[in-house]
Formats: C-alpha cells, sequence, structure tokens
C-alpha cells in the first residue's frame, strides 16, 4: 500500500495541497496532526530541536536558530505574552522579541527536572515553529537548506507528540523532510500565486498544486537531491504584476 502522508506540522492549517498519483492509482490519504498542544511542549523536547540545529547546521551555515510564535486566532496578539521554562525548582524566563520570535536557551537544571514550557495563555491560543534564516537572503524569498532545517529541528522537537504507529511509518519513510511521500506545510508571507525553484541557471516553476488553495501554504521538494541547499524559492505574489 502506497501513502502520501500529509504533516500540517506547527502553524498548518488545513489539508495540504497536493496529492500524489501514480500510475493513475488511487493513492491513500493519512492525515497527520503532529502538534496536538502547539503552545505547551516539554523542555526536553525543544533541546531535542536544539541539539538537530547543532547536528545539522550545515544545512545553514550562516543561520541562528530561533523559534517564531504565533497567534492560532487572527484577532489574537502576542502583545503581553510571556514564555517560561518551569520546572521543580527551576524557573527561567524567555525574552519574546516584538516580532514574535525567541530563542531557547539551554540550562542543565531544567533539563534535569523535565520542565516544560509554559505560556501565560490558554492551550491552544498560539502555535510555533522553527524559524531558520540565512542573512541576505531576499525578502520575496526562502532559501531551501533553511526550510530543509527548520524541517529537522520541527520533526525532533515534535515526533513524540505523534501516535506511535504514524511515528514509526513516518521514520520508516526516511523523515518528512526525506521523502516525496511527505508534504510538509510551509507558511507564505503572504498570499501567493505561485513560486518559482531558481538554482544558478535553473529555474522551474511550482507544479499546479504546489500553494493551497487561499495562498498562504505551499510545499516545496525538500527531499530533491538535485536542488542545492542554496536553491532559492522565489515567491509570485498574489496581485503581483
Amino acid at each position: 500500500m502506497k501513502f502520501t502522508l500529509l504533516i500540517a506540522m506547527m502553524l498548518a492549517a488545513g489539508t495540504a495541497p497536493a496529492q500524489e498519483a501514480e500510475a493513475g492509482k488511487e493513492v491513500d490519504t493519512v492525515q497527520v496532526n503532529a502538534l496536538r498542544d502547539p503552545d505547551f511542549k516539554t523542555y526536553r523536547a525543544f533541546v531535542a530541536g536544539l541539539d538537530e540545529f547543532d547536528s545539522k547546521h550545515a544545512l545553514a551555515p550562516a543561520s541562528a536558530l530561533r523559534f517564531l510564535l504565533r497567534p492560532s486566532a487572527a484577532d489574537a496578539s502576542i502583545e503581553g505574552v510571556t514564555i517560561r521554562i518551569a520546572g521543580n525548582e527551576t524557573s527561567i524566563g524567555v525574552p519574546l522579541a516584538a516580532d514574535g520570535t525567541f530563542a531557547m536557551p539551554r540550562n542543565q537544571a531544567a533539563l534535569d527536572e523535565d520542565a516544560e514550557i509554559i505560556l501565560n495563555r490558554k492551550k491552544g491560543s498560539f502555535r510555533w515553529r522553527p524559524d531558520v534564516h540565512t542573512p541576505e537572503v531576499p525578502a520575496n524569498a526562502r532559501r531551501l537548506g533553511d526550510l530543509r532545517l527548520e524541517c529537522e529541528v520541527r520533526w525532533a522537537v515534535d515526533r513524540q507528540d505523534l501516535p506511535f504507529v504514524k511515528r514509526t511509518l513516518i521514520t520508516t519513510l526516511g523523515g518528512p523532510c526525506h521523502t516525496a511521500r511527505v508534504h510538509v506545510i510551509q507558511l507564505a508571507p503572504r498570499a501567493l500565486a505561485g513560486y518559482r525553484m531558481v538554482a544558478g541557471e535553473r529555474t522551474v516553476t511550482a507544479p499546479a498544486g504546489a500553494v493551497g488553495p487561499d495562498g498562504m501554504t505551499y510545499v516545496v521538494p525538500l527531499h530533491d537531491a538535485s536542488w542545492p541547499d542554496d536553491a532559492l524559492v522565489e515567491f509570485e505574489f498574489a496581485g503581483q504584476k
């Protein structure tokens, strides 16, 4: 049986924009919601993400790892939101920047205490994702290696929340960042009409269905080794002339 695994990781909402078919055969679809409690993660899970970033830093060697906190509802605001690492004896405030980004510090005592990450907001009101940006990438583009590294960090932090069977299946396929059968949803900076992949003289327009129906999500070929990490995903915004 062939599966297309549509991973709505962290901030993604709705159904993935493209379904895979082979030789005219129907392909079963498994919808995996990787984050059930997006504003409530263990500190140990975030440290797994920090470790993965260090391990895979060659994907985006000029970048630093931050995380992005965004409201789940359009009328919510990050104003006044606080983030705290809380253990039996440990309480560490995590500064939240005005743009919603934060850096998760390493602290051995918090790790030893199995500390939790606490927000001063109702559970489910905020979602988070890794935020990896190589300097000097144009504002209308994302670097593919940055997206690949974000994916690796997201998977490292989030995989323990998946049911055992789904986690095992995805792992068997090589993980969400290394197979065409997993569609990792990306969030667009604003509504897209489409995008193109660019690497040197090679330019390929995104296939039909690579951008979600509302233009706010998209899927890129993270798994495709023919595209180098320095390849750019160049956006065509809706209404752009």
